[in-house]
């Protein structure tokens, strides 16, 4: 073989090396992407927040006065109802002080019946002119002073007899027992400016339940009173109770021992009775802050962001190519979109860390991502329609408020 054959010989080699590589090199740029077909749909624009199920209604019983306890008529998980006796305190002091207030109001009542009789014969005299007029006048404010030491006794028994009332400790309101922090001969003390004084029990009315959610300070202006909200309570994990926003804080939350830094606002939640909801249970809120029907929608993780610019990439010719898209309100899974895209174009949806690496007019090979979505929100409905046709006259029972699906 010539040495000039050898050297074709190479150079073709050197060729067809170069071609496979080449090849390689542009089916290893080729990734695959999943996508997904632009459709509408409905969104729920939602606020996540995590809190405690409280009774509307709950009363910490404290004692206007100090003494022992001597009587508990109440155990824990008993129901009262309003006025109904509680607890008996040590009464010997305040009913010797009462017995006294009615001894001296009595002593006053005949002192002063003494005087008037007196000052009607003085008078008598007077006009008749047997005595001087300072004799008569002296006896007129003696009865006035007898009136008012007698309206003073009198005060000083009302405040005596509400001091013995106070040694009887009734209820405020109907409700239940939720805890009871004293024992029988306990002494019982009064709240002052820095101490708030012995809580002999704690009473709820458990017929009106709510949730107080933690919401960050950065999505309090999406919420309204009124908004509704889906309420899942960890005790009952396979029930969603569907309550109102109808109060949200004003100022936030202090908590002295949070090193976080984080700012949350108390929002209250109503919720339909339950018989087995108590407070002090964990739960989890999402308030739904907006509600919009068929609209164009995109799965979230679609959206990126290239050069500063919110975008999606479409699908074309087996390329992909970024589209600027302007959005409107998100949820979980979904984003608004508004402006950029029309219905049926093919999106990249995933996996996120290929989408992070794409750019504009790669090439790619794809399949489309079945979604259960749409089959689910059919269901949704059909439930809905069932729950609603039990309803109806002749239907075959009623929905339970608090509960929309298991």
């Amino acid at each position: 073989m010539t040495k000039k054959k050898k050297l074709i010989i190479i150079g073709a080699a050197i060729v067809i090396l170069i071609i496979i590589i080449g090849v390689n090199l542009k089916g290893g740029s080729r990734v695959e992407v999943e996508v997904k077909r632009v459709e509408k749909g409905k969104i729920e624009s939602q606020v996540s927040a995590p809190g405690e199920i409280h009774a509307i209604k709950e009363v910490n019983i404290n004692s206007d006065i100090m003494g022992k306890l001597v009587k508990l008529y109440v155990e824990e998980g008993d129901w009262v109802k309003k006025g109904q006796i509680l607890a008996k305190l040590d009464s010997t002091e305040q009913f010797a002080a009462y017995e006294r207030a009615i001894s001296n109001t009595g002593a006053n009542k005949a002192d002063l019946e003494f005087k008037e009789q007196q000052y009607q014969r003085k008078k008598e005299l007077y006009k008749k002119g047997l005595i001087s007029k300072e004799n008569y006048e002296n006896m007129s404010t003696a009865v006035e002073v007898a009136r008012l030491n007698l309206d003073n006794a009198r005060t000083e028994l009302r405040r005596t007899k509400k001091r013995l009332d106070k040694t009887t400790i009734r209820s405020p309101i109907s409700g239940t027992v939720m805890s009871i922090n004293v024992e029988e001969g306990e002494n019982v003390i009064t709240g002052t400016m820095n101490n708030p004084g012995t809580v002999l029990l704690t009473i709820s009315n458990l017929d009106a339940m709510e949730m107080v959610a933690d919401v960050n300070e950065s999505e309090i202006p999406l919420l309204s009173f009124g908004d509704t909200a889906k309420v899942s309570i960890e005790a009952f994990p396979d029930t969603e109770f569907v309550g109102t926003v109808y109060k949200i804080a004003s100022m936030p939350k202090r908590d002295l021992t949070s090193e976080s830094g984080v700012v949350e606002f108390e929002v209250k939640i109503n919720l339909p009775h339950h018989p087995g909801m108590l407070p002090g249970m964990s739960a989890s809120a999402d308030i739904i802050t907006d509600i919009k029907d068929d609209v164009l929608r995109v799965p979230l993780q679609a959206i990126v962001t290239q050069k500063k610019e919110k975008g999606v990439f479409t699908i074309k010719d087996k390329r992909v190519e970024f589209v600027p898209v302007t959005t409107g309100i998100t949820e979980g899974r979904w984003a608004e979109v508004e402006e950029g895209l029309e219905e049926g174009v093919l999106v990249a949806t995933g996996p996120l860390k290929i989408l992070m690496k794409l750019v504009d007019k790669q090439e790619v090979s794809y399949k489309i991502k079945e979604d259960s979505t749409a089959k689910e929100e059919t269901e949704e409905k059909e439930v809905d329609k069932e729950s609603s046709d039990k309803k109806k006259p002749g239907g075959r029972g009623r929905r339970n408020p608090g509960r929309i699906r298991r």
